[in-house]
């Protein structure tokens, strides 16, 4: 009886693990410089394989290095930003997560 409820138990915790892959909704991206935000920058953002560029509302400190590869998973904010880089509208984002890509 057992033996029975151990093979149930390693299926279900297998398929949570298998299901659970942070890395399936994460994008590739590469962090810009913009500049600072109090001269005429616009701060750090992010520029995914599509070129679009992302403005997130927070970055760690740990991610703000000019060309760095990273894998991020993050939603849209709803609000739109501006700023003088390239006059352009960015989206804001909020980071869900964010890894160095390897």
């Amino acid at each position: 009886m057992l033996k029975k409820y151990s093979f149930f138990f390693t299926v279900i915790v297998a398929c949570c693990l298998c299901s659970c892959s942070k890395e399936k909704n994460m994008v590739e991206a590469t962090v810009v410089d913009t500049g600072d935000i109090t001269y005429d920058g616009c701060g750090y953002l992010l520029r995914l394989n599509d070129s679009a560029l992302l403005k997130p509302t927070y970055m760690p400190g740990a991610y703000q290095h000019d060309g760095m590869q990273v894998k991020i998973d993050y939603h849209h904010t709803g609000i739109k930003d501006t700023c003088q880089y390239g006059s352009v509208i960015y989206d804001m984002v909020k980071l869900d997560d964010i890894e160095r890509k390897n």
